[in-house]
């Protein structure tokens, strides 16, 4: 019998194009040719395999179409992808004896490809037959924008809920950027009909319920690939949208300085408020949001559109995603694909709780080697420090291994086995910036809580608790209350405590508004010990006086303004 190589060799000579191996090499076959054993209990439509002895557990979509299919190992976003991705992820490994040190990686996984092509059809039918591949009783529904009834974001949105003030919604990031969608539960039938089905049944009993939508782009197209879809208890993506490649992006500004990844929108709309907050209100910001996960092709997508875009000189990439250890970990995958070109270091398969990546075997990255090396080897020393009290306590010495990085070599490979610990996944990071070069191009922001909704949420409750607060010059929390009047005292302590020649500062009250934002309240500045300014809101000098019962608050319309709103005391007037 003919085997498919044979095949595709009278059809192109010289070189089968990747397509074509694609087409003709399905991911299950290749899987089950190579020890993979399927797991007939967990996968019905969507089969799902597992390697005994690498401990390696994937699932394949798309089963019946080998040339559409993608694998995702169980539990692991950053290793999926196409047959392609699955080999490549598994040449340390499951693939070791075509991982030939000094070829280019991607003749070894030709090399992989073109055996199995070579494979006799009776064994390759054997392969087939070992999964039983059910047709999905809910198949794929191509993405149609027609079917969701689109309006624009409607005052009382649910955004409002999640503390999103409408000036960032309606800022030249998001503005166009957040939709209201209608879905229809049809009282009939329990289930929602698309707005077309609606549309066509006008007798129907519906119940409508708004929700906001965000757009997902491709990058390659200008047309949305997709809709993540949230309101309460609700967080999806319309029907058909596409997941694996397609992300949220912000509108651009002329000439964009920072370009900030995050897992939500409502994360991106967040860290936009906080900044703004800060007195941050600047049209220079790129966001992308990656709806919960994070893929190569994602990855893909937004270095795509990062690289075409006419950038500030000092633009930088900074990495938001959620201070969980799902969060560390797309910091990881996100560094090492986009630093691949400098530094190429590839995933690979390894045991349970760690994640597994190879440094390049070339003996032009023998520096690199040695100074990712070094870096780790110190990032365990000072982790075993940390634990030498408890040398003696088993308990202790068990979870100081889990924390370790481990390193094995084989065969002059090297690779790093990271545990999923948010600290170590940090310093593989870091690590791996710093070796690379580009460390004044790609860094981090983490939010103190989960994520920066948890923050402006925490934001909001503050200013329920301590409305009044005291911050320096540069932004620094001072004192914080929740009575005017004790603000005042204390702005009038600091003004006469700093009274040395040294003593050149500036102080600000502010009072914290129901969505977070500062109002400013109350100024002093100082220079050399000599008060410049003292200068107040009229409203906050009316609420001082009511907590002291020196003013009703039927009175306050009797308070004379003075100085455009302010009421400022110049030092000559002020000995101190």
């Amino acid at each position: 019998m003919t085997t498919k190589f044979e095949e595709l060799k009278t059809r192109f000579p010289n070189l089968i194009p990747v397509q074509e191996m694609r087409a003709n090499v399905s991911i299950i076959e290749l899987a089950v040719h190579y020890g993979y054993e399927p797991q007939a209990h967990k996968g019905l439509s969507r089969p799902v395999l597992h390697h005994p002895t690498h401990n390696d557990t994937i699932i394949v979509k798309n089963p019946q179409d080998p040339a559409q299919q993608i694998y995702q190992r169980a539990g692991d976003f950053s290793d999926s992808g196409t047959i392609v991705d699955f080999v490549r992820n598994r040449l340390p490994t499951i693939f070791s004896t075509f991982n030939r040190p000094g070829q280019h990686e991607f003749r070894n996984i030709t090399d992989v490809l073109y055996d199995y092509l070579n494979v006799d059809p009776s064994q390759t039918a054997r392969n087939r037959q070992a999964v039983e591949v059910k047709s999905d009783p809910n198949p794929r529904q191509t993405f149609t924008k027609d079917l969701l009834d689109l309006r624009p974001l409607e005052p009382d949105n649910y955004l409002l809920k999640r503390h999103i003030d409408p000036s960032i919604s309606n800022s030249p990031e998001f503005s166009g950027k957040a939709l209201t969608q209608v879905s229809y539960l049809n009282k009939d039938t329990g289930r929602t009909d698309d707005f077309l089905t609606v549309q066509n049944n006008p007798a129907g009993r519906y119940v409508a319920f708004h929700n906001v939508a965000f757009p997902y782009y491709n990058g390659h197209s200008p047309e949305v690939m997709g809709f993540e879809i949230r309101n309460d208890n609700l967080k999806i993506h319309a029907p058909g949208s596409d997941r694996y490649a397609s992300v949220f992006i912000s509108n651009v500004p002329p000439k964009p300085q920072h370009f900030v990844i995050t897992e939500s929108v409502l994360d991106a709309m967040a860290h936009k408020q906080l900044r703004a907050i800060k007195g941050d209100d600047a049209f220079d910001t790129v966001y992308f949001s990656t709806g919960g996960q994070l893929t190569s092709e994602q990855t893909n997508t937004i270095s795509r559109y990062i690289s075409s875009l006419d950038k500030s000189p000092d633009w930088k990439i900074t990495l938001a995603f959620d201070n969980d250890t799902k969060g560390h970990q797309y910091d990881l995958q996100f560094v090492q694909q986009l630093v691949a070109n400098h530094l190429p270091i590839t995933a690979t398969v390894t045991g349970l709780g760690r994640i597994g990546y190879m440094l390049p075997e070339s003996e032009k990255y023998q520096t690199h080697r040695a100074a990712i090396l070094d870096r780790l080897s110190l990032y365990n020393d000072n982790l075993r420090a940390q634990f030498s009290p408890l040398a003696n306590d088993p308990a202790a010495v068990k979870e100081l291994s889990s924390q370790l990085i481990n390193v094995a070599q084989k065969e002059g490979q090297i690779a790093i086995h990271v545990p999923q610990t948010g600290p170590a996944l940090q310093a593989v990071s870091e690590v791996i910036l710093d070796v690379a070069g580009v460390r004044k191009r790609i860094g981090f922001d983490k939010s103190c809580g989960k994520d920066f909704c948890e923050d402006l949420k925490r934001q909001v409750e503050k200013a329920q608790r301590m409305p009044y607060a005291i911050m320096d010059q540069n932004g620094t929390l001072m004192y914080e209350s929740k009575s005017a009047a004790t603000i005042q005292r204390i702005m009038k302590h600091l003004e006469f405590q700093h009274n040395g020649p040294n003593d050149t500062v500036t102080f600000k009250a502010i009072e914290r508004q129901s969505n977070g934002f500062h109002k400013p309240q109350a100024q002093v500045s100082i220079k050399e010990g000599q008060t410049i300014s003292f200068m107040e809101q009229p409203d906050f000098k009316r609420k001082v006086q009511e907590e002291k019962g020196e003013l009703s608050p039927q009175k306050n319309s009797n308070i004379e303004e003075r100085n455009e709103g302010l009421t400022s005391t110049p030092n000559k007037l002020r000995p101190k």
